[in-house]
């Protein structure tokens, strides 16, 4: 499912280049998160702080982690 994450839309955006599975895409302005193929790994809310807030991508670094112990 593709979600809405930022409207800022920045001159460059670090999370887009960070994304290891390119789930992350900038369309019409926007700076959106494919979650089907997001991995969870968390690089991008760490890249950026607005996907930081973000509470689905939250929850899915959480879930993954927890996958990895």
């Amino acid at each position: 499912m593709l979600n809405i994450i930022c409207k800022h839309n920045c001159k460059d955006c670090y999370a887009l280049r960070i994304c290891a599975v390119q789930a992350i895409k900038d369309q019409q302005s926007s700076i959106y998160v494919e979650t089907d193929d997001c991995i969870g790994c968390g690089a991008c809310r760490r890249a950026c702080v607005v996907f930081s807030y973000d509470q689905a991508l939250k929850e899915k670094t959480v879930e993954w982690l927890k996958g990895a112990a």
